[in-house]
């Protein structure tokens, strides 16, 4: 089974976290990362790699009309895709494929990623969403 979704896209902040051990040695050091996952699907981001880098234009405040909605892209929009192909792991015929996206910036009842606020001078009203199409 294959699978190629498609996505627009008006900004995007991707971040893949890995569990690191290290231990501390004479005369050296060891750093161990890794990722350990229970399925076989391949996915890849625009037909290459798996692990994907989508580029965004810059918006202006001009550019930006009446914020996000459900059933239009934004300011710049981006399109990409993602492909599965879970052929490999022999699924029952009829089955999917799911794909969950987060943040740790996700927090509105319009599903958009947040501005980090943490960060010096960070700009007010600044929202990313992802539309699948």
């Amino acid at each position: 089974m294959s699978k190629k979704l498609g996505f627009a896209l008006s900004g995007l902040m991707l971040a893949m976290v890995a569990g690191t051990a290290s231990a501390d040695m004479d005369g050296g050091q060891l750093n161990i990362s890794g990722l350990v996952v229970d399925n076989t699907c391949e996915t890849r981001v625009d037909g290459g790699n798996k692990d994907g880098l989508i580029l965004l234009q810059t918006a202006t405040v001009g550019e930006i009309d009446a914020g996000v909605l459900n059933d239009t892209v934004g300011a710049k929009a981006k399109p990409f895709s993602i492909t599965v192909d879970c052929s490999k792991a022999n699924p029952n015929p009829g089955s999917t494929a799911k794909m969950t996206f987060g943040s740790v910036f996700f927090g509105n009842s319009k599903g958009t990623l947040n501005n980090d606020m943490s960060i010096n001078n960070p700009s007010d009203g600044v929202n990313i969403a992802l539309h699948q199409y």
